[in-house]
């Protein structure tokens, strides 16, 4: 009993400390994000920002590595950003474009200042990709101060990440949630199989936090690292990490369609702030669910250099009153996805909001379907969207038998297209058919949709448009194409955008006021 009062007084001045040292951060307009410690750092760039040298951490177990930076920056006065490679500095781009930041090139050197928190994409000569995760400041300790927190480490757990401790958290996860408290994990990196979350609890996680997931397919009995099976009032918070050990790892020791978090049949869940990064299949799918919220998160999926994997980023499905608001997303297949795999009909798609996101992918940037078996779709919004790369802009894909109605695409970036593989690139992709991979029937009708203020920053050669009925009882209607340009130009016709349209579709308006 002595020893383990001793143990737990450990355990509180270790939170003591922490609280007092990030009390001192959190007096700086910025603070950077300290080393995960699971993965070498970057040997391409060297990032300084006012002056400070930034951790750049390298995910090179994906088909296409990527390195990252991750702070945390209150706007209160500009940040003075480094970037330092090996070579002569040729080209850049500094994504999203439509920010027009300016960079001065030296050498080997690329300076620009940032003035607002923000999700950035540099790319340098022909280097791999470059994140600067700018988050917003939030004062997350400050949102449980009136709630229990509990340390993970008073369970006994390993956070060196050489044992599996899949039941110590899971037990702790449980004992948490009745006690409708807060679990928080303090640096550390903490490697399990799939965990399966309570109600009523928060999950703090720390900025060098890690949730490793184990390689061993055996160690996730229903194909997730994080499980929500009928939850509700729940909060995963903070800038902490969680990875799904997805290409390198379960991949290679056969597992397929895992997800990183599997949500269904939950109500009242905020994620805010953290990096979920390589699953196998689609990072997140959020099924049958209501109130679901995402916010600050960071979706770092594999991609490959040509056509696709199933690594879509968040999938809203069967689902009402969700959203992804500031987010980036990385990902090999669909960026931000609504879908309708509810085939007994019990569930709607409704009320679904997907809100700044920045988005590289080698598919489909923003989607309705494919799998569209629910009674309809409703009020479906993809608003302040940056497209790094696509294959597919906007896509409605109306694949089963459902209503799809008022939906809007606006204020959308395009900078420029995916040509690797045999898919053509598209601009716009809106479809009924009964012709698929799978079985459906195309009984579909999709009505009142509004395409507005979209820049496409790039060439469209080579690039199509199509809006394709199946028949005069299931087709498109009311379409509008509203203040969009291609480089600058107006687009004021089918002809602007090499947009194929069938008989069965009614009234496509453009207009430009």
């Amino acid at each position: 009993m002595r020893k383990n009062t001793w143990i737990y007084l450990l355990v509180a001045l270790f939170c003591v400390s922490c609280s007092v040292d990030r009390s001192k951060d959190e007096s700086l307009s910025f603070r950077l994000m300290p080393a995960l410690g699971d993965a070498p750092l970057s040997k391409q760039f060297r990032v300084s920002v006012n002056g400070k040298d930034a951790i750049v951490e390298k995910m090179e177990k994906i088909d296409i590595p990527i390195h990252y930076v991750q702070m945390v920056y209150d706007g209160t006065s500009p940040l003075q950003v480094s970037v330092r490679v090996d070579n002569p500095i040729q080209n850049y781009t500094v994504s999203p474009m439509r920010k027009n930041i300016k960079a001065n090139v030296s050498g080997n050197q690329l300076s620009f200042a940032v003035d607002s928190a923000a999700y950035l994409l540099v790319k340098i000569n022909d280097l791999e990709d470059l994140y600067l995760l700018i988050n917003p400041k939030v004062d997350y300790q400050a949102q449980v101060s009136d709630k229990e927190i509990v340390n993970i480490l008073s369970f006994g757990i390993d956070s060196t990440g050489t044992n599996k401790e899949t039941e110590k958290i899971q037990a702790a996860i449980d004992e948490v949630s009745r006690r409708k408290a807060v679990l928080y994990f303090p640096k550390g990196k903490y490697y399990t199989g799939e965990l399966y979350m309570r109600s009523d609890m928060t999950v703090l996680l720390a900025d060098d936090a890690l949730i490793m997931g184990s390689t061993d397919p055996a160690d996730y009995q229903d194909k997730s690292l994080i499980r929500m099976d009928g939850v509700s009032n729940f909060r995963m918070l903070g800038y902490g990490t969680i990875d799904g050990a997805g290409w390198a790892g379960l991949r290679k020791n056969g597992a397929r369609e895992f997800h990183l978090l599997y949500a269904s049949n939950c109500k009242n869940v905020l994620y805010d702030g953290v990096v979920l990064r390589d699953p196998t299949f689609w990072n997140t799918r959020v099924y049958r669910s209501k109130e679901f919220h995402m916010k600050n998160l960071k979706v770092l999926n594999n991609r490959p250099y040509k056509n696709w994997t199933n690594t879509d980023g968040v999938d809203f499905d069967s689902s009402t009153d969700c959203s992804l608001v500031n987010a980036v997303i990385h990902a090999g297949d669909d960026n931000v996805v609504v879908k309708g795999l509810d085939s007994e009909r019990e569930y709607t798609t409704e009320r679904i909001l997907f809100d700044h996101i920045l988005t590289v992918s080698n598919s489909a940037a923003a989607k309705i379907g494919t799998e569209t078996c629910v009674e309809h779709f409703k009020d479906i919004v993809f608003r302040n969207i940056d497209v790094v790369k696509c294959k597919r802009g906007m896509v409605i894909n109306g694949f089963d038998s459902t209503r799809i109605e008022n939906v809007r695409f606006e204020n959308i970036t395009i900078e420029r297209f995916d040509f690797n593989g045999a898919e053509a690139p598209r601009l716009i992709d809106f479809e009924i058919t009964d012709k698929s991979w799978r079985e459906c029937t195309g009984n579909c009708v999709i009505d009142g949709i509004e395409v507005s203020n979209v820049s496409v920053l790039t060439s469209l050669n080579g690039v199509d448009a199509q809006i394709l009925g199946k028949d005069n009882r299931y087709g498109i209607k009311n379409v509008t194409i509203n203040r969009c340009s291609v480089l600058g130009k107006p687009i004021t016709s089918a002809d602007d955008i090499h947009l194929s349209v069938n008989s069965f579709v009614q009234e496509i308006v453009f207009t430009t006021d």
